[in-house]
């Protein structure tokens, strides 16, 4: 308080001492009147008391009571800010309206990051009652399930049941799950992820969807990076010693021009330059391959007599090693593919199958063809040395090879090749044997 406030609260507690003092001589000489009159008086001045201190702390009443309802709109003025009281009172009051105009503003900035991701977003949240409530739900997450932004659980939990039939509601785990979808009476393929953290007595689950053109689209991007690299390196690789030999020769036959040492140096400097630039127009030319790869020219193929006729031309190869070769032609599977595209994926597979069976004991080659009404699927398999784990997710990007002689470009053009008629290829993970599995979709059979 201030010196007047202070002062005036004295002297009203002294005016009550001395009007005590007069109402208890009043009453023992039986002044009544007297005694009466003070004793009004003492209740004046009690009521004026009372007033004072109200008004002291109505101000500061009204500010916790602000705080307390997130309500920011209270000022002080500066003639009440005087008082020390109130002062302080003012200053904390403005400390948790700047924090809380903080942390809006970053609430605002993470429902806004939240809001423009292209992955669907859900965080629900369960308290100690273990009551769950939506915390956060995103564009994308309503979007892709073609439902309205529902921000209570009981009314969204009807429309997502699809989802809680994965995640169990009541023991919150993390998983990762590839799941299919109804979305208006048409399936579609998400990848569905969540993680759970807990914090101030509550649980919250982040739930993450994605769908699988998404995923593609991404590894994509990632191929496409370690692709520039790889050309960059390698063009850079060659470009670095033509340049510096291309100086040196001018060099050369500006100081001497006429001799015999120099006439030499030039011949093998000219000699590496052509090297050099063959190697450059070979990796140019394998890169046009991969970009200018035509349409399949489908037609009717047996596929069975296809393998059978690729098989053949590496039986000189097979003898050599003494591959045994395991494969059931007895069996026709007609497709409507591009012949010669389709041969030279079974080329690519049997070369690299042969190189890996170099040092092989007892080498196999197996081939099986399965067909059903929805796919064709032709997996071919060899025992050799096999892929190493850290290796196998780089094996379809151009360019990547462990053969001192390879391109790099064998396994990348038949993934293309494939996905041109439709299908796809990957590499079987869960066996011992290295084996690709080539897949032909029900709609290109006859």
């Amino acid at each position: 308080m201030s010196r007047k406030q202070y002062m005036i609260l004295v002297i009203r507690i002294l005016l009550l001492m001395v009007s005590g003092m007069i109402i208890f001589y009043s009453v023992q000489n039986q002044f009544v009147i007297t005694a009466v009159g003070f004793a009004l008086l003492v209740v004046f001045q009690i009521y004026l008391l009372m007033e004072q201190m109200k008004s002291q702390f109505a101000d500061i009443e009204k500010s916790v009571d602000c705080l307390l309802h997130d309500d920011y709109s209270n000022v002080l003025s500066a003639e009440k800010r005087k008082n020390v009281l109130h002062d302080k009172t003012a200053l904390l009051y403005e400390k948790y309206r700047d924090q809380h105009l903080e942390q809006s503003s970053e609430q605002l900035i993470f429902d806004n990051i939240i809001e423009s991701l292209s992955i669907g977003i859900l965080i629900l949240k369960r308290d100690q009652n273990q009551q769950i409530q939506v915390f956060k739900i995103n564009k994308a997450f309503t979007d892709f399930l073609k439902i309205p932004k529902y921000y209570q659980w009981d009314l969204l939990q009807g429309k997502i049941t699809a989802l809680t039939e994965v995640i169990d509601m009541k023991d919150w785990q993390s998983i990762k799950h590839v799941i299919s979808l109804a979305v208006n009476d048409e399936m579609e393929s998400f990848f569905l992820k969540t993680s759970v953290t807990s914090t101030y007595g509550c649980d919250y689950m982040i739930l993450t969807l994605e769908t699988v053109q998404q995923l593609i689209n991404k590894k994509e991007k990632e191929s496409w990076f370690k692709l520039m690299n790889v050309m960059s390196h390698e063009i850079i690789n060659t470009i670095t010693p033509i340049s510096s030999l291309a100086g040196n020769l001018e060099t050369l036959l500006k100081d001497e021009p006429n001799d015999a040492e120099t006439l030499q140096e030039l011949e093998t400097g000219l000699s590496i330059i052509n090297k050099r630039s063959a190697h450059l127009t070979d990796f140019v030319d394998t890169y046009r391959k991969l970009t200018e790869l035509p349409l399949p020219e489908k037609e009717r193929t047996d596929l069975t007599t296809l393998i059978s006729q690729t098989l053949t031309l590496f039986q000189s190869k097979f003898n050599e090693l003494s591959v045994e070769i395991q494969f059931d032609d007895s069996e026709s599977q007609m497709l409507f593919i591009d012949q010669h595209q389709i041969e030279q994926v079974f080329i690519n597979l049997f070369s690299n199958s042969l190189h890996a069976l170099e040092n092989t004991a007892q080498p196999q080659i197996k081939i099986e063809v399965q067909q059903d009404k929805h796919r064709t699927q032709v997996t071919i398999s060899d025992n050799g040395s096999g892929i190493p784990k850290d290796l196998q997710d780089k094996i379809f990007i151009p360019y990547f090879t462990t053969r001192k002689t390879g391109s790099g470009i064998g396994l990348t053009l038949t993934k293309s090749i494939m996905e041109a008629h439709g299908g796809g290829i990957h590499l079987k993970r869960d066996t011992s044997d290295t084996s690709f599995v080539l897949v032909f979709m029900h709609s290109y059979h006859l």
